[in-house]
């Protein structure tokens, strides 16, 4: 998985609450989503001179009612590990680690949350931590899991929630029609009702981790042309993928494709809110790498200026 998972943080960052509403919907109340707040994400797990980790997921949330062992406190800190490991033996003792450098940092309660990419472990449920000495445990630890290759894709295609899909090219995907799934998917990601940017974190995530043979792929290609007449690209510059499984050469050039791809959403995000760009602007976004990019691209829905992105001096 290219980039530590980097396209599934960067969608879970924009669909934090439909993420909830869609693995958890027992809570789907219990939170208020619009006034969520991202944190700094480096953990001092031995301060001052320990160990020094990045967290993958981190948002402070209101709750409409108190929580936790204060009866005046109505925030929870939301955690998220994305995991592409094939065995969560190392998530299992970090898990353990973040929640006990998170309660102690925040004084809040911590929602503790593992997304596995490449391990099962039944689906929905939780997965434990233990420690045992002599026969005896010690020490338990749990923590919501979600195994995505546990699940059943079929049930997630047609989900309203298009989060669902977006993910469902990790889950158990039937053998045959794949061409089909594929080209369907995006086009429901296109017609629907989100906005650009969101579209493509969606596409983007469907499209990327699809399994699909060369074979499929053309008769892919087919079928997103007969849908998408004005040529090979689905929304905005992005396009069908390349076929996974690339050598190093090869997966440097699918970097070069989204970037091109995310340089032109940027600049018609961008153009669509503030008007035409100055020339400094454009020049900026033209020489910005790929995670700046990504960067100006999540925060351009809520900011006010050019210059609150820092493209602008004022």
């Amino acid at each position: 998985m290219d980039d530590h998972d980097q396209r599934i943080k960067e969608l879970l960052k924009v669909f934090l609450s439909e993420f909830i509403f869609l693995f958890f919907p027992q809570w789907a109340d219990q939170f208020e989503f619009a006034q969520t707040e991202w944190l700094e994400q480096d953990a001092f797990l031995d301060p001052p001179d320990g160990e020094r980790r990045q967290i993958d997921l981190l948002a402070k949330v209101p709750t409409p009612e108190p929580v936790g062992d204060r009866s005046d406190n109505c925030l929870i800190l939301i955690h998220i590990e994305v995991d592409s490991a094939t065995s969560a033996t190392r998530l299992r003792n970090r898990m353990l680690q973040y929640y006990a450098y998170l309660r102690r940092a925040y004084n809040l309660p911590v929602l503790p949350i593992g997304l596995f990419l490449r391990v099962g472990l039944g689906g929905i449920g939780r997965d434990t931590y233990k420690e045992t000495l002599l026969g005896e445990t010690l020490l338990q630890f749990d923590y919501f899991s979600i195994g995505l290759p546990a699940l059943d894709s079929t049930k997630y295609q047609d989900e309203p929630n298009l989060l669902g899909l977006a993910l469902s090219s990790l889950m158990r995907l039937p053998a045959k029609d794949r061409a089909l799934l594929l080209t369907k998917g995006l086009e429901r990601i296109a017609i629907s009702s989100e906005n650009e940017l969101r579209k493509y974190l969606l596409a983007d995530c469907f499209q990327h981790y699809f399994p699909i043979t060369e074979f499929e792929l053309e008769e892919a290609r087919r079928l997103m042309a007969e849908r998408f007449p004005s040529g090979r690209t689905i929304m905005n510059g992005l396009e069908l993928r390349e076929l996974k499984g690339e050598q190093r050469g090869e997966k440097r050039g699918e970097q070069r494709g989204r970037q091109l791809a995310l340089r032109e959403t940027v600049v018609k995000q961008l153009t669509k809110k503030f008007g035409p760009l100055p020339t400094s602007v454009a020049t900026t976004i033209e020489a910005a790498p790929l995670e700046r990019l990504d960067e100006i691209l999540l925060a351009v829905l809520d900011a006010t200026s050019l210059a609150e992105l820092g493209l602008t001096d004022g």
